[in-house]
Order: C-alpha cells, then sequence, then structure tokens
C-alpha cells in the first residue's frame, strides 16, 4: 500500500519536500542577513555634535563606520543649515526673506525666494485657510512690536496692536510665477514657525546623499530620527516637561525611523507680567499671544514642515479644534492642557 500511494504522489511528495527546503534556506538567509546588519549597526560609531543655528540650539547623533566620517557628515550638515538661514533669516541684512520684507513694492511681483521656498510659503497659506487664520505666515509684525524673541518685557498698547495687526493678512499675500505679491504696505513674510521643521526636511536630504546609517538631528523645537537603531528597536525622543526644568521630559515617544517631531510651547520665550504669562506664540486673530488652554503641543509626522507648522497651529487652535485639525492631517498630537 505504501508502494503504491509512493508512484501515485511521487511527485506531489517531492514537491512539497522541495517547498520545505526553500523555505528554510529562505528563512535562514533573511535571518543571518538581518543578523548582520545588526551586528554592522552594533559596530557603527556614534558622535554627537553640539551647535548652534537659526537662532537656537542644534544637536547632531550621528552614526557612521568612524569618527572622521561622522565629523565630515555634521560639517556637510552645518553648511546646509547655514545655507538655508542665509534664505529665511529675518534678519541677516541679505538673506532672501530680508530683501523680500524690505524692498518689495506694493501690489508688484517682487521676491528673491527659491521655488522650493515659495512651495513652503504657498503650504502655509493654505494651512492659514485650513485653520480659519490660526496659522500665518505674515504675523512676523506683531512678534517685532511686542519683541519677546529679543527679550522685551513690555505689553504694547491696544492701538498699537490694532494697528500692526492691519499689516498681518494673509490675504493680503498673493504667491505668483513671478515672484511674492504684498498688497499692503509694512507686511513681511516669516519662516519663524515652520523654519527648524523645513531644517530637519533639509538635513534628512542631506543624511540620504551622503547615504548615512542612522542619525538624530535636533534642531530647536524639531527633530528628526532617521535611519534603523538596529535590532528592531524604536528611537526613544524625549518630550520636554513645559512647567518643569530644561531637559525635564513629560514623556518618551518610541518611534520608528524617518519621524519628525516638533513641539511648540509657551515656556520658550515669554516674560510675566502681574502672574500672567506673556509668550512668543501669537493669535493673528488679536494681536496677543494665544490663550488657547494649551501650553505645549508636540506633533508626529513625517514631514518636518508639517510638523513644525501644525505644531503652531494647534497650539493657537486649542485642544478640540486642534485635535479634530490634527486628525484632518493625518499626524499624530500630544496636547498639555
Amino acid at each position: 500500500m505504501i508502494r503504491r500511494f509512493w508512484y501515485k504522489y511521487k511527485q506531489i511528495v517531492v514537491g512539497l519536500i522541495l517547498v520545505l527546503l526553500i523555505g528554510g534556506l529562505i528563512y535562514i538567509g533573511v535571518t543571518t542577513q538581518n543578523n548582520q546588519k545588526e551586528t554592522e549597526i552594533e559596530k557603527l560609531v556614534q558622535d554627537t555634535f553640539p551647535g548652534v543655528a537659526m537662532g537656537t540650539a542644534v544637536k547632531m547623533t550621528i552614526y557612521s563606520e568612524s569618527n572622521e566620517r561622522n565629523e565630515q557628515i555634521n560639517q556637510v550638515l552645518e553648511e546646509a543649515l547655514t545655507q538655508l538661514e542665509q534664505e529665511i533669516s529675518v534678519r541677516i541684512s541679505d538673506s532672501d526673506v530680508y530683501i523680500c520684507n524690505n524692498f518689495y513694492k506694493v501690489n508688484h511681483p517682487f521676491c528673491e525666494l527659491s521655488e522650493e521656498l515659495r512651495s513652503y510659503l504657498q503650504q502655509e497659506l493654505e494651512i492659514n485657510q485650513e485653520t480659519d487664520g490660526a496659522f500665518s505666515p505674515c504675523i512676523r509684525p506683531i512678534a517685532e512690536l511686542w519683541g519677546i524673541e529679543s527679550g522685551k518685557n513690555t505689553i504694547p498698547a491696544a492701538q498699537e496692536i490694532e494697528k500692526t495687526l492691519e499689516n498681518t493678512k494673509a490675504s493680503d499675500l498673493e504667491i505668483t510665477q513671478e515672484g511674492i505679491i504684498f498688497h499692503h504696505e509694512d507686511m513681511q513674510i516669516d519662516f519663524g514657525a515652520t523654519g527648524k521643521g523645513i531644517a530637519c526636511d533639509q538635513a534628512v536630504k542631506k543624511l540620504e546623499e551622503l547615504k548615512v546609517p542612522a542619525a538624530v538631528v535636533s534642531i530647536g523645537g524639531s527633530i528628526a530620527v532617521y535611519g534603523s537603531k538596529g535590532k528592531r528597536q524604536s528611537w526613544h525622543i524625549g518630550i520636554q516637561d513645559p512647567r518643569g526644568a530644561e531637559g525635564d521630559v513629560l514623556g518618551v515617544l518610541n518611534l520608528s525611523e524617518g519621524k519628525m517631531i516638533s513641539t511648540s510651547g509657551d515656556y520658550e520665550k515669554y516674560f510675566e507680567q502681574d502672574g500672567k504669562r506673556y509668550h512668543h506664540i501669537f493669535d493673528p486673530s488679536t494681536g496677543y499671544p494665544a490663550e488657547s488652554g494649551l501650553i505645549s503641543v508636540t506633533i508626529v509626522s513625517d514631514s518636518g514642515f508639517l510638523s513644525d507648522a501644525l505644531s503652531t497651529a494647534c497650539f493657537v487652535m486649542g485642544l478640540e479644534k486642534g485635535m479634530e485639525y490634527a486628525e484632518q492631517k493625518g499626524v499624530e498630537a500630544i496636547f498639555v492642557t
């Protein structure tokens, strides 16, 4: 009977044995390959480079084959940040944005901005519309009036705020193929609410070009995690406790590679008067620091630009509307009331 079974089903049995053998070999190969990758990652050299760029603290943690290679990578990243700052700074007198803000003529196309920055600015205008004005790329005149970023600790007169608000309407900004058109005097554009996120995006592009195995790039309140940490581990990123000392964490995020994290809070730049905190995140509808019931918002996204923009927008919008908007945009969010 066994002999008859064998003759009848010989081809099927042999086929099954071959499938099992091939499957086993593939499994062994994949397992070996993964183990090799993990071993390679474990052998990488890690270096951390602190610094300052774009008016904020910067920290680059880089993993590669050697200390010398890490230093070269860090130098490339530093040069990329310097180049970006030269384009978007509102303070450097020959930056593209500074020239735009100070030499335009009302109702005439004028812009030194690259096509890429015009694209970012267009996205900011779209976020302005989606948030009913809670986010604005034209808030700079109000920020300068208050001067909180530069250490000024006085509240402007209500009439000054009201007058300055006339120069901050995003509806008076138009982007065309020829350039940017300001339809009102004394307007200014500003990438202050997205610049750190854009910088993270630019840093990741450089890391990809250089084929860097892994890195964590921290630029102010924005962080990019790049590459695999190995052993199927997550990257661990601490979220600042908005009422704790610097470095105190509210919690830790476990993230996969390719994620961008941005946090906006009332603890970054502020002054207090008569028991009230006046911070640097302004409500475009009032001209005053946003009073939304939030003290911190963290956004996790695949885009540095989006995470940075939405952390500001959601902070101004408040808990309920901010959560709805974060869900609409498909990002993860942490709101601290």
